[in-house]
């Protein structure tokens, strides 16, 4: 008997990372909002997923910012998932965010939504780099941080960082993460990603393109390559990581993951288990029994209820 995962994406952003390649919009409408948030809601309502013992053990919203959610779109959202599922009793509810809005208020309507794991989003404590990819700056990481030391039932805690991000140099995302477990007894959990090479051609501006899908182009700025660390060095970096954090028991459960013991991301370990993954969003891809699907690629043909497509299925 397979175990269950649920997935929510939300694809909206007050602003766009310029490295950003995922479906996400970054002009908050909250009235686009609201209606993306109630096509959600009847998506799930109207699940065909037939699944064992119709237990969830967890929930994760990310992709986009889910963070920007109004309190009462994130309880339609839940409540439609309790009405549809069964949650497990030791449950895990994440909810990605920025650090600008990991605010006092949130946490407190989060706790009250059973949301017991924070991902944020730190990337880099360096304020040139931050300013370079549209990022909020150093300053609102540590507010950030501070809210959620105010509140100490949140133990789960995981932040992220990017290794080769602009104007950062060698060894110092591990000093990052050395200043903020030293200051953060509550994080837990850490991701460290590699920022990926999408250069694919010059062009007479001198400037890098990539084309992207239909959401957008990215254009990494011509100096880039100028101001991350050399290549071939950013291995050396990742593994000088993964030592630190072994040395401050963190155990890598996956090539980016590292957290205390526990503390591993349900919903991440649920992929490698290939466990039934559902999720309920535009563009979405999921298995289930063995048999992998998609939801539609754009707004118009989600909102519509286009059926899902079938992609393939391995034993």
């Amino acid at each position: 008997m397979k175990d269950n995962f649920c997935y929510i994406h939300i694809p909206f952003c007050s602003s766009k990372c310029k490295y950003c390649r995922f479906a996400s919009y970054w002009n908050i409408d909250l009235v686009k909002i609201n209606i993306y948030v109630e096509k959600l809601i009847l998506e799930i309502n109207n699940s065909w997923f037939t699944i064992d013992n119709n237990i969830i053990k967890s929930i994760y919203f990310w992709w986009g910012t889910p963070s920007i959610l109004w309190i009462e779109q994130l309880e339609k959202i839940i409540n439609a998932l309790k009405s549809k599922y069964d949650f497990d009793k030791n449950i895990e509810i994440t909810i990605e965010s920025t650090t600008k809005t990991l605010t006092k208020e949130k946490l407190i309507w989060w706790k009250n939504l059973w949301i017991n794991r924070i991902s944020l989003w730190v990337q880099t404590l360096n304020s040139d780099s931050l300013n370079e990819i549209w990022r909020w700056g150093k300053v609102d990481i540590l507010s950030a941080l501070w809210n959620i030391s105010e509140y100490n039932w949140y133990h789960n805690i995981s932040i992220d960082f990017i290794i080769w991000l602009p104007y950062v140099k060698q060894w110092e995302v591990k000093s990052n993460i050395e200043f903020l477990l030293n200051n953060y007894s509550f994080i837990n959990h850490i991701s460290v990603y590699m920022l990926e090479d999408y250069y694919e051609k010059w062009i007479d501006s001198m400037e890098q393109i990539v084309n992207d899908n239909k959401f957008q182009k990215i254009i990494y700025p011509k100096d880039w390559k100028k101001l991350w660390i050399k290549e071939e060095d950013y291995l050396w970096e990742y593994l000088d990581i993964k030592e630190f954090l072994k040395s401050k028991r963190f155990n890598s459960y996956e090539i980016s993951n590292f957290s205390k013991s526990g503390y591993e991301c349900k919903h991440n370990k649920s992929y490698w288990n290939h466990s039934n993954v559902l999720p309920f969003w535009l563009w979405a891809h999921w298995l289930l029994n063995n048999v992998r699907f998609n939801n539609s690629e754009d707004f118009s043909s989600y909102y519509l209820g286009t059926q899902k497509n079938w992609l393939f299925s391995f034993h």
